[in-house]
């Protein structure tokens, strides 16, 4: 509400000059109005709230030239007269009677701008009629009507989105010539989830604008166009307004901001570790990340590296990460990757990506690979060595005999004559 105006009204000395001088007092009274809103819409409601104030000091009674003078106001009546734009819904006072020095009153109309009303300045028509010493009085009081809307403008909101979590940003645009209030942006699309649901911006000056920010998650959107609209409510005085809505068409892309690359994948028997890049390039950074094996049929997460906690992935940034499963049956061409991450609103998101067993480079541990045929050969070795011992033992035992015979002077047959 904003003070217009201030009219001394009624004050009256006349002087005679024939002979003695006759002096008149009446008393001085002051009239303040203020105009809730400031300016109207078509169809609005409010106030004009009128202050008198009587400005005489002192006693009511003042003795003058033997005479004693009411310094009190008498007020009979004031009224608000309309016109074809402006609809007076609380006419007039009646008896409102005496306002003594110092005193003030207030005096409010309620008031209603037909819808029909155009952009301008309308007048109603004040009316006060005095009693007793008082004048009547008839005062213009203006009011302006301006038609002219909140916008709402889709600052950052991209043509296209893929199956990501993302921030957008709209301006609240205050093309009046009056400050507005309680202003609230709602956005509304299919298959999508936006946070907060709601953004309350406030106030919004004359010719300034306000931003609201919001997170967009199109993580379970489908592939295709969708549409996405804005609206802001607020209030102009007491009377609430919805702007024209702000709509775009979008095209949701079915990719993932967060990718695997450089994929190696290390195979000894059935089990696989998979180790590898994890790159966002999204647009907003992606919070306590961490990857691991989705316990499906025939995939088995085992240690060292069931999961594996990332932390921060920022946007345009990368992380190195390594798992381990092991596949139970011989259908697995893929093994399924659990993302789990928390968007900037700390809203928790989980998306599952496949590993082919066929991408990256692929190699096998040999020793691992070949352990069954490598216990087979430690095996033969050791059994050969036990052979050949044996056999020393034998003949190193036999020589020992042959030399303890040829000693004693007996014959020693050689095995030629022992088996004949």
């Amino acid at each position: 509400m904003i003070k217009i105006l201030t009219v001394a009204m009624i004050i009256l000395a006349t002087f005679s000059f024939c002979g003695s001088a006759t002096t008149e007092i009446r008393p001085t009274l002051t009239l303040d109005y203020e105009i809730e809103p400031l300016v109207f819409m078509p169809g609005d409601m409010g106030t004009i709230t009128v202050t008198l104030e009587n400005m005489a000091t002192g006693e009511i009674y003042v003795e003058e030239d033997d005479e004693t003078l009411d310094m009190n106001a008498y007020i009979a009546s004031a009224s608000l007269d309309g016109n074809g734009n402006l609809e007076i819904l609380d006419k007039s006072y009646t008896n409102i009677g005496l306002l003594g020095p110092g005193d003030t009153l207030e005096l409010t109309f309620n008031i209603k701008v037909k819808e029909t009303a155009k952009t301008g300045v309308h007048f109603v028509d004040l009316i006060i009629v005095g009693g007793s010493n008082m004048y009547d009085l008839n005062y213009r009081i203006p009011v302006k009507v301006d038609d002219r809307n909140v916008k709402v403008i889709l600052s950052n909101l991209p043509s296209t989105l893929m199956n990501e979590v993302s921030t957008v940003s709209i301006d609240v645009v205050n093309r009046r010539p009056n400050d507005v209030t309680s202003v609230i942006v709602t956005p509304y699309a299919e298959d999508m989830t936006f946070t907060p649901s709601d953004y309350f911006v406030g106030s919004v000056s004359q010719g300034n604008k306000s931003t609201a920010t919001f997170t967009l998650n199109t993580m379970s959107s489908e592939e295709g166009y969708r549409n996405i609209s804005f609206t802001a409510t607020y209030f102009n005085g007491d009377n609430l307004h919805n702007s024209e809505t702000a709509t775009k068409d979008v095209r949701i892309i079915k990719q993932s901001p967060l990718v695997f690359t450089g994929i190696e994948i290390e195979k000894a028997g059935n089990k696989y570790t998979v180790s590898g890049d994890l790159n966002n390039f999204g647009i907003t950074d992606a919070k306590n990340v961490m990857v691991s094996i989705d316990d499906v049929e025939g995939v088995e997460p085992v240690q060292p590296y069931a999961n594996y906690f990332i932390g921060t992935l920022e946007a345009d940034d990368f992380s190195s990460f390594d798992l381990s499963a092991r596949v139970t049956s011989g259908n697995i061409s893929a093994i399924p990757v659990l993302i789990e991450f928390r968007d900037p609103d700390n809203a928790y998101t989980a998306i599952t990506q496949e590993i082919s067993l066929e991408s990256g480079n692929t190699y096998s541990n040999s020793e691992d690979e070949g352990s069954s045929l490598g216990l087979w050969l430690i095996a033969g070795i050791i059994a050969i060595g036990i052979v050949a011992v044996i056999g020393y033992s034998w003949k190193k035992r036999r020589d020992e005999e042959k030399e303890v015979e040829g000693e004693d002077g007996t014959e020693i047959p050689d095995e030629d004559t022992l088996l004949e």
